[in-house]
Parts: structure tokens; sequence; C-alpha cells
């Protein structure tokens, strides 16, 4: 049985840091999907200043974000409005391009998106977390799991073409 590094490759997505302001995520990291068989982001958003951040995601053809577009197809996306001690029960959404959180009736927010590769365009093989809009008082924390083609004890690394 594999353990969960060895079965995904774990990577930050907000911008090289753990966590950053809300307003302050707008292009996150990119992440080569070239050899993920799946791949599952997780944004964790908490703060209560009431701006709505709108995440999405944005597709390039190298980890430096060459040739960037936003990404229209629809992905799998469950979420939990109230996560925490309060709540830990993720509920299927219907499948979205973006989803807005709003801290006035949702704190803390958990997100978790199934990206499949193949939806990515012809020729594109990197995508990064974006957000819009969002406040510097409010906190955003993006993961990456994938899914590699190659589990083991030392998956492929998915920051570099």
């Amino acid at each position: 049985m594999l353990t969960l590094p060895e079965a995904f490759k774990i990577c930050c997505g907000s911008n090289g840091d753990a966590i950053v302001a809300a307003n302050a995520l707008s292009t996150g990291d990119y992440i080569c999907l070239k050899n993920v068989h799946m791949a599952y982001c997780i944004v964790v958003h908490s703060g209560s200043t009431d701006t709505d951040l709108t995440v999405g995601f944005s597709e390039a053809t190298a980890v430096a974000g060459t040739s960037a577009a936003a990404i229209t197809a629809t992905f799998p996306l469950w979420t939990d409005t109230d996560w925490g001690s309060a709540s830990d029960t993720l509920t299927r959404q219907t499948d979205a391009a973006t989803d807005a959180i709003d801290p006035a009736t949702e704190d803390p927010v958990i997100q978790v998106w199934q990206i499949d590769p193949a939806k990515l365009s012809a020729g594109f093989d990197c995508i990064a977390v974006t957000g819009t809009n969002g406040n510097a008082s409010n906190n955003v924390c993006v993961l990456w799991f994938l899914e590699t083609r190659y589990p083991g004890d030392q998956p492929p690394t998915a920051i570099t073409d």
C-alpha cells in the first residue's frame, strides 16, 4: 500500500507561500501536469472581511506562465462553507470553472477541485489557481495533490517543465 506522499505529489500553489492575503493570490504558482493522472486542488480561505474572492484557473505551456490563458472548462467541485470545528462535510457542487467565496456568510471555506489534465487545451500542460478580488485581511492557502502516473518514493517533480 502506498502512503500519501508516495501516491500523491504535494505542491504549494499559493505564490510559493503556504498562506497569502486573499487579495494577493491573483495567479498562484504554475504546476506541471504532464506526469499527472488526476490533480486535486485544495483551496482554504479564512477571514470575515466581506470582499468576495472568486477562485478560478489559468493554463500555460510552461511553469513560467508562458502563453497563459484562463480556463473555461468546468471541473468537479466539493465545498464546505463552514469548515473546521463546526463542520467536516464536503458537499458536491455543480461542475464549475470558477467559484466565489463570500466571507460574510462562508467562513472558513474549503474547496476541493478535481482537475483532469485532459481538459486543458491542446499544447497546455501547466495550471495555476487564480483569485479575483478578495481582501488583504483574509487568508488563502492552496495545495495541490497530484496523482502521478509514476507513484513511488520520489514522484516526478511538478514545479519544473
